[in-house]
């Protein structure tokens, strides 16, 4: 009678056996799959290549498969933060840089579950130790934007743009995967040159995947501006080694499913060559190098390097005229290398400096309000030190806020806001004025602070 034993190897790794026959072992059992080694009583058997090895060795029928890890992660972690950053965050992104590329990764708790289609599954928590450092905050020197194709049609490199060394970036990731295509990984990675290392300062906000791209839009924007804007930014620092690469965000895109991220990332070191933000698509089966489509430059959405920031400041004189302004409208920043548009300026902060000026002789209401003149939209804004979010907006107008300006002052408001991912811009603002009720008492200048977005 002919039993059968089925073992489970790991691919480069060996598995010792006792309870080998005390026979010649079959020439069909060396192959391609794994090696065997007889060693004093013992047999070891090292798996050379996924797959699965059936051979018959006496009355014992044996079936070897060979299996990659889904992580390998080394017995200990040492985690840097920032800004009272979740140490669980954190080790979760350390993670992804020993995470197999067709493998799953969650966090529940302090316990990493990775798995995957023909993988060995890991389950356990790593040892950390986790060290708070200090990140001062400070404006984005630039706008990088990973937006076209904003519907994926074939596995490609979405984006890739330079990181040059002590630049703080705004970094706006959206895409959708369409309807009828095959499930997607969209993976945003840090791409160290061979000749020099490098640390970051990462903050990262992803929302999705998710069949409504306005609300992914709108989630990551939000986290972005309750995070990250003033004077405590909150994120994990990495080094990333000479000629590797560090797995910032990942996220399985299903068929019409979208993806949105806002990201701060910080190169710390002066070096003298900088990295490569790259951004790219690919099914769980391709391996091979991805390629990036030429930019079609009429496409509704951008991608590339842009300004950071769009300056405006504005005075409304106070009577029976409305001030309207438009926020995503024409005119349109400039790629920084190919000087093509970006319709909408998703990404960019609008830096607004308002001066409500009141030169009439009474006491006036002056009140803000938004529409959305393009489609349904969100929006995120910090508005005279308040931080607002909207519900989805439409054409008909949205109070922002009310004002009471004294007779004969002026008061300056400071605005700030970007247009965000998977929403319809631009948006329009609209101020008008009336003369205060008895009740309303006038709002007396305060401090202004110079920013809050970085």
């Amino acid at each position: 009678m002919v039993t059968s034993k089925r073992f489970l190897i790991a691919y480069q790794e060996s598995l010792r056996f006792t309870e080998a026959p005390a026979l010649p072992l079959p020439a069909e059992a060396q192959g391609g799959i794994c090696k065997w080694e007889k060693k004093g009583d013992s047999w070891f058997v090292t798996g050379l290549t996924p797959g699965v090895l059936s051979f018959d060795w006496g009355k014992v029928h044996w079936e070897v498969l060979v299996r990659e890890r889904a992580l390998k992660v080394p017995a200990q972690a040492s985690l840097t933060v920032f800004g009272g950053y979740p140490p669980a965050q954190a080790l979760i992104h350390w993670a992804r840089d020993f995470l197999h590329p067709s493998a799953e990764l969650k966090e529940q708790g302090a316990t990493l579950l990775a798995r995957g289609v023909d993988l060995i599954a890991f389950e356990g928590s790593p040892k950390f130790q986790v060290k708070e450092e200090v990140v001062p905050a400070r404006k984005a020197d630039g706008l990088i934007l990973s937006n076209w194709p904003e519907k994926i049609e074939t596995d490609q490199v979405l984006l890739e743009a330079p990181l040059p060394p002590q630049r703080q970036w705004r970094v706006m990731v959206h895409h959708r995967n369409l309807p009828g295509q095959p499930a997607r990984w969209l993976e945003v990675e840090i791409v160290q040159p061979a000749q020099t290392d490098q640390r970051y300062a990462i903050s990262s906000y992803l929302a999705g995947p998710s069949g409504d791209e306005i609300f992914a839009g709108h989630l990551a924007a939000f986290r972005y501006f309750r995070d990250l804007s003033g004077d405590r930014p909150s994120g994990y620092v990495t080094s990333v080694g000479a000629g590797r690469r560090h797995l910032v965000e990942r996220a399985w895109l299903k068929p019409g499913q979208t993806v949105s991220a806002m990201l701060g990332i910080r190169s710390l070191e002066p070096r003298p060559v900088g990295a490569l933000l790259r951004v790219l698509v690919r099914t769980p089966d391709h391996f091979e190098a991805l390629t990036m489509q030429p930019l079609d430059v009429s496409a509704r959405t951008s991608r590339g390097v842009f300004a950071g920031e769009i300056l405006r400041e504005l005075t409304y004189q106070i009577g029976p005229a409305y001030l309207f302004e438009d926020i995503g409208g024409q005119p349109y920043l400039k790629e920084v290398a190919g000087g093509t548009p970006s319709p909408g300026n998703f990404g960019a902060v609008y830096r607004y400096r308002w001066l409500l000026d009141n030169a009439t002789n009474q006491d006036q209401e002056v009140r803000m309000e938004m529409s959305a003149r393009g489609g349904p939209a969100r929006a995120c804004l910090w508005l005279d030190g308040d931080c607002i979010e909207t519900e989805l907006l439409k054409a008909e107008p949205r109070l922002l806020k009310r004002w009471v300006v004294a007779a004969g002052t002026q008061l300056p408001v400071t605005m700030e806001t970007f247009p965000q991912a998977g929403s319809n811009f631009p948006l329009s603002l609209t101020l008008s004025s009336r003369p205060a009720s008895a009740s309303g008492s006038p709002r007396m200048p305060g401090p202004v602070q110079e920013w809050y977005i970085p």
